[in-house]
């Protein structure tokens, strides 16, 4: 026989118990739409505690409910910015010096474009890594400059190619640049902290009549959307943005640029780096083999989830022809 208050407590407990469960499940129902623990404002269109979780990876990726911008959540323990020597061997890359061939074999389309868009011959480089990409144009008559964050690449282009490069980041912009008639951003803009902050920076360093190009993964692609957030491009833990076109177009704008062409061109990878990032179990004695051979063949590939923008900065001229 159940008492009085038996029965109390036993239905208080059970209506407890439903209360817990209701609970949980709003949280989980709610969970996508959770904001990030950081009130900071966009950095693309300015809005403040508007940022929903889309999902975890290794980390939580967030996006902006207004202009939609995708980022990693810059307080997970998971983000991280080490470019040490582990980065370019056996880290995100097997062997980056491995890749040279392949890097310079990319070079002159890119090369023969600007050529064709800006009479002069100076030429930036931004993330420049080992200098792969300047000692091609430098090769073709270039006047050429780079800033990479990483001391070990940025050492190796100084002291085995003898490059201009200096150890800086464009967020921080170094005192004393020249304006340069082309300025390159190789898949290095998703890597920044404040790419708003660079983009203003290469709009200053950029002649009047110069070309800024620069290239990152595609979040709108088709097989980023395939793949979900098992995208190949979320798996380096130094990326820290993921854009799109109309994301990367109102940055542009809001930076002075006005947009002359963008492609999902592709590029040709070395054999141990595909075999590297593939994942597969055999990847690694492989590379071995072929590091043994002395044989890295290098293949074009193109997964259109790159996108490639051409810009040049907006004339004061047209600013306030447009604000009138």
């Amino acid at each position: 026989m159940i008492m009085p208050s038996d029965k109390a407590a036993t239905e208080g407990e059970a209506l407890s118990n439903t209360k817990r469960r209701l609970l949980n499940v709003r949280a989980e129902r709610s969970a996508s739409d959770a904001s990030p623990p950081s009130s900071a404002s966009c950095l693309v269109c300015d809005a403040s505690g508007e940022s929903r979780l889309l999902f975890h990876t290794s980390r939580p990726i967030l996006q902006c409910r207004v202009c939609g911008l995708v980022y990693a959540d810059p307080h997970s323990a998971e983000t991280h910015q080490d470019y040490s020597e582990h980065y370019y061997r056996e880290g995100v890359y097997a062997d980056y010096l491995a890749d040279r061939d392949a890097i310079q074999r990319n070079a002159p389309r890119a090369l023969a474009e600007l050529e064709r868009l800006v009479r002069g011959r100076k030429l930036l480089d931004v993330g420049c890594a080992t200098g792969f990409f300047l000692e091609a144009a430098r090769a073709r008559g270039w006047d050429v400059f780079g800033l990479e964050v990483s001391e070990y690449a940025a050492n190796y282009a100084r002291c085995e190619l003898g490059l201009p490069v200096e150890t800086a980041s464009i967020v921080q912009e170094p005192a004393g640049l020249r304006q340069f008639d082309a300025i390159t951003l190789w898949d290095t803009i998703e890597h920044l902290d404040r790419p708003d902050i660079a983009l203003a920076n290469i709009r200053r360093l950029l002649a009047p009549d110069g070309i800024f190009v620069f290239s990152t993964g595609d979040y709108n692609s088709l097989l980023r959307r395939l793949s979900g957030k098992g995208w190949r491009l979320f798996a380096d833990p130094t990326h820290n943005f993921f854009f799109d076109e109309r994301v990367l177009r109102l940055m542009l704008k809001r930076a002075g640029f006005e947009v002359l062409r963008v492609s999902h061109r592709g590029k040709r990878v070395s054999l141990a780096l595909m075999l590297h990032q593939s994942g597969l179990p055999l990847s690694r004695p492989l590379r071995t083999w072929i590091r043994a051979k002395g044989w890295n063949p290098s293949l074009y590939v193109n997964l259109r989830d790159v996108i490639t923008i051409f810009a040049r900065p907006i004339s004061p001229e047209v600013n306030l022809h447009r604000s009138s």
